[in-house]
C-alpha cells in the first residue's frame, strides 16, 4: 500500500507541479492508494503486542497490552494504542505537515524526522492490520470529529509554571540533582523541558521542572526514573523515555 513517504521526496508548495514518479514500493501519502491482492477480510493482529503512539509520533510497544488502557499518559505525553482509525488520523496529520513544509512553515529537517517516525508506524500497521483494513479506515475517517489522545490538564501545574517565583523554585530543585541525573543518562531537555517548530502540529513536552510544585520534594534518582514526593507522602515517578524501560519495547525508524 503506497502510504509512506519516500526519503528525499521534497514537499511541494500549494499549486506547485508534481515531480515525475519513481518506481518504488513506498510512495507519498498524497499519491493514489493501491491495495494488494491479499484477503481483504483478514486482520493480522498479534494478541501479544501493541504499539502505542503519541500525536507527535513517539512510540513504544509492549508485550503486555492487557495491563494498559487504550490511552496511556506517561509524564506529560498521552499515547493511544494504534488501531486503523488512529493510523488514518495520524496520516491526515502527516499530509498537513507536508503542506506546512512545502510552504516553509517547518524546516526540511523537522519534516524528515516526522517522515521517519511515521514510516515506522506505517510499517507496523501494515504488518499487524493489513493494507485493505487501513485503506478502509482512511476512506471512512472524518478528521474533523476524530478525538486524538490528549494529556490530562493539570491546572495547578500550569499555574505554578506561570508564576515566576514558583518556576524558579522548581528549577532550583532540578538544579540540585542535575549533575547526578546527567551522569545516569538523563538529558537537559528531559529535566528542564523542550520544544520545537513541529510542536504546534504534533504536541509539546515539558520536563521534570515543569511538573514540580514548591511543595514537592525530589526523592530517588535512577537511570529509569526520578521520584517526586508529594506533601501527603505519596510518591510518583517521572520516567526517562530516552533509556530502556522494562515495560516497553521501542520501534526502530526505517
Amino acid at each position: 500500500m503506497h502510504f509512506a513517504y519516500r526519503k528525499g521526496e521534497k514537499p511541494r508548495a500549494p499549486g506547485e507541479p508534481r515531480a515525475p514518479k519513481k518506481t518504488s514500493h513506498v510512495e507519498s501519502t498524497t499519491s493514489d492508494v493501491h491495495v494488494s491482492g491479499q484477503d481483504v477480510n483478514q486482520v493480522h493482529v498479534s494478541p501479544c503486542t501493541s504499539l502505542f503512539v503519541s500525536t507527535s509520533l513517539d512510540t513504544w510497544t509492549t508485550g503486555q497490552p492487557e495491563i494498559f488502557a487504550r490511552d496511556v499518559q506517561i509524564n506529560d505525553t498521552a499515547y493511544r494504542r494504534l488501531d486503523p482509525e488512529y493510523y488514518a488520523w495520524l496520516r491526515s496529520r502527516m499530509n498537513l505537515a507536508k503542506l506546512a513544509a512545502g510552504a516553509g512553515r517547518i524546516s526540511p529537517d523537522a519534516f524528515e524526522e516526522l517522515r521517519q517516525k511515521f514510516n515506522a508506524v506505517h510499517e507496523w500497521a501494515i504488518e499487524h492490520f493489513g493494507e485493505a483494513v487501513l485503506l478502509d479506515a482512511i476512506r471512512n475517517l472524518d478528521a474533523r470529529i476524530y478525538a486524538p489522545p490528549v494529556a490530562e490538564d493539570d491546572r495547578s501545574v500550569r499555574a505554578v509554571r506561570a508564576a515566576e517565583t514558583f518556576a524558579a523554585e522548581a528549577v532550583a530543585m532540578v538544579d540540585q540533582i542535575r549533575d547526578q541525573a546527567l551522569a545516569l543518562g538523563w538529558t537537559v531537555d528531559s529535566l528542564y523541558g523542550t520544544g520545537g517548530p513541529t510542536r504546534a502540529l504534533f504536541g509539546k513536552a515539558c520536563g521534570l521542572a515543569g511538573l514540580l510544585k514548591p511543595t514537592h520534594r525530589i526523592g530517588e534518582v535512577t537511570r529509569q526514573s526520578i521520584e517526586i514526593i508529594l506533601p501527603n507522602g505519596v510518591r510518583q515517578r517521572f520516567y526517562n523515555l530516552d533509556v530502556e524501560q522494562p515495560w516497553i519495547r521501542r520501534v526502530q525508524s526505517g
